[in-house]
């Protein structure tokens, strides 16, 4: 049967940008980055390929309007009227949870050009940092360093480089392999740790950074 060319039939969805972008991102997500071609997609809606590439031209674009539709669906907690490291923190983790959400397309998401998407993504960071009452220089200095934090947590999520707890037993056999004179701070620092410290704290890493910033501020004052 001959796939259709885009142009909708009487009652039929129209072919559009979104429409695109959506059925790519679901593919993504559930079959991975390899699977996304133009012929697989142009299948997945049941129009001819050439149908895709009036709407996105080439792979490289439809990467990129995917990075523009996650960041558009990016919903971050106002936070007004709150203290601005909080309204720091709904930021950091909502864009955590965006890249857990979409964990194919995270090294897509981390270093995708900057677009109207990704800058209202980030306006409430920047509009939080501004309230603290930081010079611009250090707004932007510091909305870099926690987006750089939330980078690269989300890509050693993605990685499994930092696994779950239980992970860390590799880590501890390795250690007791070794003699005890070549690795002692670390055979002391791991022994000390009951089962549950042993979690990678994604809240721990955040909070040094904001009260490094807090202090920052307190200097400037």
């Amino acid at each position: 049967m001959a796939r259709r060319t885009g142009r909708p039939r009487s009652g039929e969805e129209t072919l559009t940008r979104e429409r695109v972008l959506a059925s790519g991102l679901k593919l993504a997500d559930e079959e991975g980055m390899e699977s996304l071609s133009m012929r697989r997609l142009a299948a997945e809606l049941g129009v001819d390929p050439m149908a895709i590439y009036y709407h996105v031209p080439n792979k490289e674009e439809l990467v990129s309007g995917l990075v523009e539709k996650m960041f558009s669906e990016m919903r971050v907690p106002t936070g007004e009227g709150e203290d601005w490291k909080e309204r720091v923190r709904y930021f950091a983790r909502a864009y955590r949870e965006l890249a857990r959400a979409h964990p194919n397309l995270v090294r897509h998401l981390v270093s995708g050009s900057a677009s109207g998407a990704t800058l209202e993504a980030g306006e409430p960071l920047y509009a939080a940092l501004e309230a603290a009452g930081f010079s611009p220089r250090v707004v932007v200095r510091a909305a870099d360093l926690v987006v750089d934090y939330v980078n690269g947590f989300a890509l050693a999520e993605v990685s499994g480089s930092l696994g779950e707890a239980g992970d860390r037993r590799g880590l501890l056999e390795l250690l007791d392999e070794r003699p005890e004179e070549r690795v002692p701070a670390m055979r002391r620092a791991f022994g000390a740790l009951a089962a549950d410290d042993l979690a990678v704290d994604f809240e721990f890493g955040l909070d040094t950074i904001l009260d490094g910033l807090r202090s920052r501020l307190a200097d400037a004052d």
